[in-house]
């Protein structure tokens, strides 16, 4: 006996759907395999510290100025830059666009093992048979099959995806939760009143108290200069002379201290963690400990970085002498006062960031200021936020189209103007404070920004590896590239550490150990002097304290010199005893530096 043809039909269309479900099932599986392989093998690898790489800037670092094979070595270096920058992020457009074939292919197997489920598939009979099949318990068998496989795949999809966060879902995912209005906190009652200390915005903190301490990353205006002219040269951390006390941090992380009078601020982190400690600046004590709780997205899953550059507790704190504010890897950022009670705490979304969020917190005013830079250009996902301190309340919500950048920004006095500065590839730009607007914009950088700008004397001081230090005339309107920038120099450029500029040197401390000097009245593009540092890396930005420039090595060392035109006089050498990529903050006679492990409180 024949099948009739509806019977035929319905069979063939069967087939296609069980086999399209069995295909596509399997493509899921080969493409989450060979993301999760790639993932791991990315994570793994560091792009800077590939032999070839190290090896080169070795070799530069020993180069005299004058050395007729450096031209070369540079060029040889910044190819491989580019080509260790190219294959790092190539695989990171391999995660992103894996992500989406495993969405197609999960939809594509969900929907066939679906329909092949819903088809009366007839059983064909052999000729004269008179058996009976039970085909719907034979369809209904197949179907459930298919779909919980297919269920069980596309959730194996979803785990793999998560872990891709260099995916443009989450960003926006994380970006739609961001704008979501915080609550106000609520006022703490004492006796039936209210605090007082939450009852009223208090006043913003005045000049002369941002300059008296240490209260941003590189203290007032970012700058890296201190006011006060008496701080301490000569130290032993084995004997325990000159320093004032030393304590353990207890979760690691690669900020810099905060002070304010009697108090010093510092965060830490692990992938599971975020805390904010606060320091007693006579005792060491820690008089508080604050932990971050975060929220349920940003704590779903921890954000992606290179722990030795970033980690989960790279940006600086802030204080404005009422509250600390700190911001954590995963976008999260709070306010908390000098008690150690929490003020307000809001996520801005998981950073989309190559390497961890780092940029450090500014202030202006009443305003905390948060350089929020991530993704690609084409994802639109940077934002420049200005929070009510207060409250925590979003004032200002500015759209950057650059890509992720490192780079904390400053807020300074122009012409009677408040200006926000902010660098990233390819442009320094300056907004006003007040409302946001864009002002001018100079471009002149690339790749990888990772140095802060210095404001000095009406210009802007930026570098970066590779592109250039650049000086720039604060005013003008618009793209101000073809006239505002004064003057250029390439030699002795940074990757990390912010410039140090004086009204007579700007100063480079170059990761590879050599700190380079330029007139900054003449503007000249052939340094005034270079300084090898021997087995010395520079993380930590140089710092201006009285006549001497302290400069902090990454495996500890300390060196303190004196600029004058013709040369660097060493004036101390002196040693952490451990690992150090922070900067220092200094007050009346002592300096407080963070290493690998302890606060440090040196002077007198």
């Amino acid at each position: 006996m024949q099948q009739d043809p509806p019977q035929f039909a319905t069979q063939v269309k069967f087939e296609i759907a069980y086999r399209t479900a069995i295909v596509a099932a399997v493509f899921v599986v080969v493409v989450c395999v060979l993301l999760l392989s790639a993932y791991q093998a990315r994570k793994a690898a560091d792009p800077f510290e590939a032999p070839p790489y190290i090896e080169l800037r070795k070799q530069l670092a020993k180069m005299p100025a004058d050395d007729e094979n450096r031209e070369q070595t540079v060029a040889e270096l910044r190819e491989l830059d580019v080509q260790l920058r190219r294959e790092h992020f190539g695989k990171r457009g391999f995660a992103r666009y894996g992500a989406y074939l495993l969405l197609v292919g999960g939809i594509v197997g969900l929907a066939a093992a679906k329909w092949a489920a819903t088809l009366k598939r007839p059983v064909p009979m052999p000729s004269g048979a008179t058996k009976t099949v039970d085909v719907d318990e034979r369809i209904s068998r197949y179907g459930r099959w298919a779909v919980a496989v297919l269920t069980a795949l596309i959730l194996v999809w979803a785990a793999g995806t998560a872990l891709m966060l260099n995916s443009n879902l989450p960003g926006k995912m994380d970006e739609l939760i961001a704008t979501l209005e915080q609550p106000e906190p609520e006022p703490v009652e004492e006796n039936g009143e209210p605090a007082p200390e939450l009852s009223k915005k208090p006043q913003p903190p005045t000049i002369e108290q941002l300059k008296a301490n240490w209260h941003r990353f590189r203290g007032f205006q970012g700058a890296g200069v201190s006011t006060f002219s008496d701080p301490p040269k000569e130290w032993d951390v084995a004997s325990g002379e000159g320093i004032v006390w030393k304590t353990a941090v207890p979760l690691p992380g690669n900020n810099s201290p905060v002070v304010w009078q009697d108090r010093v601020f510092l965060t830490g982190a692990t992938a599971e963690k975020r805390e904010v400690y606060c320091f007693s600046a006579d005792s060491g004590e820690i008089l508080w400990t604050y932990e971050a709780k975060g929220t349920p997205e940003s704590t779903a899953e921890p954000p992606e970085t290179m722990e030795e550059s970033t980690g989960y507790a790279a940006p600086t704190p802030a204080t404005d002498g009422h509250s600390v504010f700190a911001m954590f890897a995963n976008g999260d950022v709070v306010a908390v006062d000098f008690d150690g009670k929490e003020r307000w705490a809001r996520s801005l979304g998981m950073p989309v960031n190559a390497y961890g969020h780092a940029a450090s917190l500014a202030l202006d005013r009443d305003r905390l200021i948060i350089q929020f830079d991530q993704a690609l250009k084409k994802d639109k996902l940077s934002r420049l936020w200005a929070l009510d301190a207060f409250t925590g309340d979003t004032v200002l919500e500015i759209a950057r189209e650059v890509p992720n950048s490192w780079p904390s920004p400053i807020v300074v006095e122009h012409d009677g103007t408040e200006q926000i500065i902010t660098c990233a590839d390819p442009w320094v730009i300056a907004y006003a404070a007040e409302d946001g607007k864009e002002l001018w914009r100079a471009k002149c950088l690339s790749g990888d920004v990772g140095p802060s700008p210095v404001y000095h004397a009406g210009r802007v001081y930026v570098a970066n590896e590779f592109p250039a230090l650049t000086v720039i005339e604060a005013g003008g309107s618009g793209d101000v590239t073809d006239t505002h920038l004064k003057w250029e120099a390439d030699i002795g450029l940074p990757d990390c550490c912010s410039p140090l500029v004086t009204d007579d040197f700007v100063m480079l401390a170059a990761s590879f150990g050599v700190l380079t000097c330029y007139d900054t009245k003449t503007g000249d593009a052939e340094p005034l002097w270079e300084a090898e540092f021997d087995d010395a890396n520079f993380t930590s930005s140089p710092t201006l304290a009285g006549d001497w420039v302290y400069l902090f090595a990454d495996e500890g060392q300390v060196f303190i010199v004196e600029p004058t035109r013709d040369e660097c006089q060493r004036v101390a050498e002196n040693n952490l005893g451990e690992e150090c990529v922070t900067s220092p903050a200094f007050q009346d006679g002592r300096l407080y530096i963070r290493g690998k492990e302890h606060l440090f409180c040196i002077g007198k």
